[in-house]
């Protein structure tokens, strides 16, 4: 049996994080209940996400997006190709991209473990000039291995649990 290889944007739904205040770290926009994640924070995770050191208030969250619960993270900036799975609703800045798996195509820890894999390849063409950014055009010419959602599932419970017996 050989697996299909697949674009992110075949297996979900990928979009950049949004932080359309300047500048991003007006006081004005911090103190307030929404957990705000960076790269930072995508970086110490292990699989969930849920430890934060920032927080949106409600002027914040009106100029950036509430990603919901189960979505990847994926830093594109600062800390390249980093990834946790959010295990609460959180904001994050657009050095972040979100991935929702499609229903019935992509299991969420499987595209996780399957980017931890690809990582060194994720950072190879992200290198530039200025600072290392890991663009959508990049991004998408990735190709990631897309078996059948029930193989994935097995795959994805199969890591957690030889991960969850090692730790």
């Amino acid at each position: 049996m050989s697996w299909e290889y697949k674009s992110l944007d075949e297996l979900g739904s990928v979009s950049r994080g949004r932080s359309k205040h300047r500048p991003r770290n007006d006081v004005s926009l911090f103190g307030g209940e929404y957990p705000f994640i960076q790269t930072a924070d995508v970086k110490e995770a292990n699989l969930y996400l849920t430890e934060y050191s920032e927080t949106y208030n409600e002027k914040g969250l009106k100029q950036s997006k509430l990603w919901k619960a189960g979505t990847l993270c994926i830093t594109i900036a600062a800390n390249i190709a980093d990834t946790a799975i959010l295990g609460i609703d959180a904001c994050f800045p657009d050095s972040i991209m979100g991935f929702i798996p499609y229903e019935g195509i992509a299991n969420v820890k499987f595209i996780k473990y399957a980017f931890d894999m690809l990582q060194r390849d994720c950072r190879q063409i992200s290198q530039g000039t200025a600072q290392d950014n890991l663009s959508w055009k990049k991004l998408s010419t990735i190709r990631f291995p897309a078996p059948n959602v029930k193989i994935q599932n097995k795959i994805a419970d199969y890591i957690l649990n030889f991960w969850q017996l090692k730790n």
